[in-house]
């Protein structure tokens, strides 16, 4: 049996505030998607190894400890579970290189982390359409 729900959205992020903003823009404009948080790519795989299903969305930050965001898209994407799931790259760097990265390394989406509430609203608005997060009840 699943640890964690089924339609669950996956975040991996190691910075406590990024976490908690997340966890309200969520709340705010998409009640309905529960989030699973990680503070690195191990703990994000340690977490996914507890489904039986897929997630419905996973959220990478790239910049952690242990394993960083690149490495554990990589892993993931190996994976023929993980290999349909979204997964967008959510990041404070707006190098080319990452970006490029990212993409190359299956990534279905890369984000800059918005520097405002509101604009963090407006990316799960986003997300919420362009990956039918209202499956993820």
């Amino acid at each position: 049996m699943d640890q964690y729900p089924t339609h669950a959205v996956f975040i991996a992020d190691d910075d406590e505030d990024d976490r908690l903003l997340l966890k309200y823009a969520f709340a705010q404009h998409s009640p309905e998607c529960e989030l699973i948080f990680a503070e690195d790519g191990l703990a994000l795989l340690d977490a996914l190894a507890q489904l039986t299903s897929e997630p419905c969305l996973i959220i990478l930050d790239l910049n952690m400890p242990r394993l960083n965001g690149l490495e554990a898209l990589q892993v993931l994407r190996l994976s023929t579970q993980y290999k349909h799931t979204p997964i967008v790259i959510l990041t404070t760097s707006s190098d080319s290189t990452d970006r490029q990265d990212a993409y190359a390394l299956g990534a279905n989406e890369y984000l800059i982390k918005p520097i405002s509430v509101d604009l963090l609203g407006q990316m799960v608005l986003h997300l919420r359409k362009a990956w039918h997060l209202d499956q993820c009840v």
